[in-house]
């Protein structure tokens, strides 16, 4: 019974898109690229995202918008928005260095543009 239960629970937190909403999984996303970047040495990539439906997605005609924040605590610490959802986790690994908006319609990707910028990975566009 207790090797069901940790098989269960492996499996459900290899797919814990089900516990996050539209934002966070972006932000997840945007992470993974910074570790790709810090793995490879890259100073540029570019990341698609699409979000989903579903759990707490977007069904329909979607904006993304990342407020311009700083890496430091002196600065503000903007959010990642997408539809009524929000998160600052980003802010852990990206800095924005100006507030960026793009609205795209249903099921259509939107390019992320990250970049360094010395020790820091900035979001510096979105297309």
């Amino acid at each position: 019974m207790r090797l069901l239960l940790c098989l269960l629970l492996a499996s459900l937190a290899a797919g814990c898109d089900f516990l996050t909403d539209a934002a966070t999984r972006a932000a997840y996303e945007i992470e993974a690229a910074t570790r790709e970047m810090d793995l490879k040495g890259l100073e540029y990539y570019e990341l698609t995202h699409v979000p989903k439906k579903s759990p707490d997605g977007v069904d329909g005609p979607w904006e993304l918008l990342l407020q311009q924040s700083g890496l430091i605590p002196s600065q503000p610490r903007g959010s990642l928005g997408i539809g009524r959802y929000g998160t600052t986790y980003h802010n852990r690994f990206v800095r924005v260095p100006r507030t960026l908006r793009i609205a795209k319609n249903a099921g259509e990707g939107c390019v992320i543009v990250l970049r360094r910028s010395g020790d820091v990975i900035e979001i510096v566009d979105l297309r």
